[in-house]
């Protein structure tokens, strides 16, 4: 299910002309304070946040602390291409922003730009954005074979009343059980503005922007952001963890929200596993390699004579349970040309739904 898209209507323009005056003014030379370069929201961070809000400059951008911290690039001029300096240095493994970077120092360039009330108190240290619960990460579990690929949604979720003008995440795997095969954009994220989804050793990152100029923006809602496969190599009983983690790319990416003009808050987050489970293929109860009369004629016979060593094939209809509705499902697929048995079928596969069955031993598949 996807969220709303809502349009913000359009910025006045009485409040441009006085926002681009005072940037583009020289603002008078004064004595400087500490600050850390790209740091506009005076947060102590330099994160997503502050490009958000350095894209304001063509809107309403509110109280500007220290216009030195917002010139990124260290020109003298707060203008568009800060916020893409940023957004190079942060996303696209460009250049550090000059000194005083990554620490409070105070402006070694004499320019006309002014340090005159910078929020961040340069004596504490960095502080993690606050956690915000109406925001909420989320990995999808998912059950998988040995060899087998499969795929597992990353989501997030947004609460009543709030909205989102960007956000990023890291998520980490272990390399030795699951082996990363594509990163999938998700049917979310179709129509915003900017996205990067990045492969490390070890996991991967992503961050979206829903719009530059907040001309829309996400509200309540659940967005479904990338679809990663991995193909399993862990043994069967294994269950891998997939958790959000700060420690990805260089810079690392953070797991982090930017509801509209930031600053940035940190998000609930919900892990996801896979659990590596034993490959069958589902009808194929003989296990003879294919699907025929004798798989329907077994499964009755089993119900009364045998016990199984995987119930999972044996679950035709794959309703999590094993009864007389699985031979029935069977007969009228074979012959009458009904709805063909749920996944895997076709191929050796774990199966995708979660239920009381098993397969603790299966000799048809390899």
């Amino acid at each position: 299910m996807c969220g709303n898209h809502q349009t913000l209507p359009p910025r006045s323009p009485f409040l441009v002309a006085p926002v681009l005056a005072l940037i583009l003014l020289a603002t008078p030379a004064m004595a400087q304070n500490d600050f850390v370069r790209g740091d506009c929201l005076g947060d102590g961070n330099v994160e997503l946040g502050d490009l958000i809000y350095m894209m304001c400059i063509f809107c309403d951008p509110g109280p500007l602390f220290c216009y030195d911290a917002c010139d990124a690039d260290d020109n003298g001029i707060y203008d568009i291409p800060d916020p893409i300096y940023l957004l190079n240095y942060l996303f696209g493994a460009g250049v550090p922003p000059p000194a005083p970077f990554p620490n409070c120092g105070p402006d070694p360039s004499a320019d006309s730009l002014s340090c005159t009330n910078y929020q961040h108190d340069c004596q504490t240290p960095t502080p993690t954005p606050p956690l915000d619960t109406d925001y909420i990460f989320s990995i999808t579990g998912r059950e998988g074979a040995p060899g087998e690929t499969i795929p597992v949604d990353i989501q997030l979720e947004i609460l009543e009343g709030e909205m989102l003008a960007a956000c990023s995440f890291g998520v980490a795997h272990d390399p030795t059980a699951l082996a990363l095969t594509e990163l999938i954009p998700g049917t979310s994220t179709a129509d915003i503005d900017w996205a990067i989804i990045d492969a490390h050793d070890g996991g991967w990152t992503g961050a979206f922007i829903v719009s530059f100029l907040q001309l829309h923006i996400w509200d309540a809602g659940t967005f479904q952001l990338v679809t990663a496969r991995y193909q399993v190599l862990g043994e069967v009983g294994d269950v891998i963890s997939l958790d959000f983690v700060d420690t990805l790319g260089e810079p690392p990416v953070h797991t982090r929200v930017v509801p509209t003009w930031g600053p940035e808050v940190t998000p609930s987050t919900i892990s996801g596993s896979v659990t590596v489970g034993t490959a069958f293929r589902r009808s194929d109860v003989n296990q003879d390699g294919t699907i025929d009369l004798g798989d329907p004629i077994w499964d009755l016979t089993c119900l009364f004579l045998c016990f199984p060593g995987c119930l999972d094939a044996h679950d035709s209809n794959d309703d999590g349970q094993w009864n007389i509705a699985d031979a029935i499902y069977l007969l009228g697929y074979l012959f009458t040309g009904t709805a063909a048995p749920p996944e895997p079928i076709n191929m050796c596969g774990a199966d995708p739904t979660e239920d009381s069955l098993g397969c603790d031993a299966y000799a048809g598949c390899p």
